[in-house]
């Protein structure tokens, strides 16, 4: 992402609900609002999830390291988690996604993004206790650390796929047009950053000779093996999500210069290669690497928007929740910088955008998602919570 040259930028949006659009849309289509959940409290929040024990709680990830618990729409004041010691606190670094194991009701496990004080990505496993809703930050198990040569695209989404797995996408690394090609690498040259620019899968619940993890064997072959990549070409892909109710897998790739993208994994993505830095959205960027910019391997982006639109996308989910009927099927996005939110849906076999609020406030750093499917948007700047609702 592009935001933190921009971290003392005043926010646009303010402590009160977000009005509905003033043009409201034609009969049976949604019109949205936000809602404001938490309007203070919360320091550079940039993801919010849940654990799906059936408590309700949200969980709100802060970028120095700590974990935060929404009880009902109260900030719970003790932290779930603090590592604050253990994370890097500049650029894009910081303490960037969480998951809940799948069975998190009765094991305690949940995992955690954050990049250290070395500069490297670290996948981690804690246990928490449910009656104190308090993690034991001495239990951490490392699953995996990934070196990263540069302090940017370091991407912070990790997830459990409907197959139970733990996906994992990685940016290319950093810098600027991936110098080194790390996104379209299959075999390991230097290390394990042949691992950047992926989507990794591995199973957490084992481990074999030198790994914390276990290499599922149904992982694609690519590069002639089969290894803990499932997906490559990505630049930095910061937020992504599967969908509850088809498995597909979602993925804002934030762009280069030119292009913004959502890219789509039917049935989680498998073995597929979303381009860069062959490709940057829909448009030609490096031909030299092998397939081109014309090889039909490449998977292209069911949507692309250029700069007149933003500059930094922040992916998210499509709409399975039961409170808003005229939302559901649609895939709900925006750009970090610009503030816009749209949705796509699905015309006649096309992914169409719709505009849904034309200027949402900037600093939206990512959406979330409750146990019933319900969505929220997170401000990195103003550290303020809503809920996205149909004006019914």
């Amino acid at each position: 992402m592009r935001y933190l040259a921009a971290f003392l930028v005043t926010v646009a949006v303010g402590c009160q609900d977000m009005p509905p659009n003033p043009n409201p849309p034609p009969a049976g289509e949604p019109q949205l609002h936000l809602k404001l959940v938490v309007s203070s409290g919360l320091t550079q929040p940039l993801y919010l999830t849940h654990a799906g024990d059936g408590s309700g709680d949200l969980y709100v990830v802060e970028k120095a390291g700590r974990i935060r618990i929404i009880e009902g729409r109260t900030l719970r004041t003790q932290p779930f988690l603090d590592i604050t010691g253990k994370t890097a606190k500049g650029g894009e670094q910081g303490l960037l996604g969480l998951a809940f194991h799948p069975n998190y009701r009765n094991n305690g496990f949940f995992y955690v993004n954050y990049t250290n004080t070395s500069g490297d990505t670290i996948i981690a496993r804690y246990s928490a206790n449910r009656s104190t809703k308090l993690a034991d930050p001495s239990t951490e198990q490392v699953v995996l650390s990934v070196d990263q040569p540069y302090d940017n695209h370091n991407a912070g989404w990790l997830g459990f796929g409907p197959d139970k797995m733990l996906y994992i996408p990685l940016g290319d690394g950093g810098s600027g047009g991936d110098p080194e090609n790390y996104a379209q690498r299959l075999l390991p040259q230097d290390g394990n950053r042949h691992m950047l620019g992926k989507v990794l899968r591995l199973d957490v619940n084992g481990s074999e000779t030198g790994l914390n993890y276990r290499i599922p064997a149904d992982n694609p072959s690519l590069g002639g093996r089969v290894s803990e990549l499932w997906a490559l070409g990505l630049r930095n892909p910061w937020r992504a999500s599967f969908d509850r109710q088809t498995g597909d897998l979602w993925i804002g790739d934030v762009g280069q210069g030119t292009q913004e993208e959502i890219s789509l994994g039917p049935g989680g993505g498998k073995g597929l290669n979303y381009g860069w830095k062959i490709m940057e959205g829909n448009h030609c960027y490096d031909n030299s690497i092998p397939p081109g910019c014309n090889g039909a391997s490449l998977t292209p982006p069911v949507h692309a928007y250029g700069r007149s639109d933003g500059y930094s996308v922040t992916g998210g989910y499509v709409y399975r929740g039961s409170r808003f009927p005229r939302m559901r099927g649609r895939y709900f996005f925006t750009d970090f910088g610009s503030g816009h939110l749209w949705s796509l849906r699905l015309v006649n076999g096309t992914w169409t955008r719709k505009t849904e609020i034309g200027s949402a406030g900037t600093g939206l750093a990512s959406f979330g998602e409750d146990e019933q499917g319900e969505l929220y948007l997170i401000s990195l700047f103003g550290g303020q919570v809503w809920q996205l609702e149909d004006q019914l």
